[in-house]
């Protein structure tokens, strides 16, 4: 994958597993990267193997289910790192329980992260 020198990107759920993943790949492509998730100690190893390569980037944490810091986060990086280009909204979370034993807070959780936190990422990357 190869990406215009700069070209800033903000992957939600950059603190592990696949939005981890997909953050060195933008960053060995070029991109400068805008970080996104609740685990801060994910965020930070991942901003430091990022800079330990000379990728451009910015570690936020916050919560995706919450509109204002999504938008918060947004001007944030666009102010630091510039005008963003791509979003990938890749936070989610899950319940790994029987059925039967979920609660509607947790549903009500997975939904607010998992979908809404989509909402919210794609209308901050619609508006700047």
């Amino acid at each position: 994958m190869a990406t215009d020198p700069g070209l800033v990107v903000v992957l939600t759920g950059a603190s592990s597993g696949v939005g981890r993943a997909t953050a060195r790949a933008f960053g060995r492509a070029g991109a400068s990267l805008g970080l996104i998730a609740r685990g801060v100690e994910g965020l930070d190893g991942i901003k430091k193997e990022l800079d330990e390569i000379a990728v451009p980037s910015l570690a936020v944490p916050m919560d995706v289910a919450d509109p204002a810091q999504v938008r918060k986060a947004a001007l944030r990086i666009q102010n630091e790192l510039g005008p963003i280009a791509v979003w990938v909204n890749d936070a989610m979370t899950t319940v790994f329980s029987p059925l039967e034993s979920i609660t509607h807070e947790e549903f009500r959780r997975v939904t607010e992260v998992t979908y809404l936190g989509a909402v919210y990422g794609t209308m901050e990357a619609l508006r700047l």
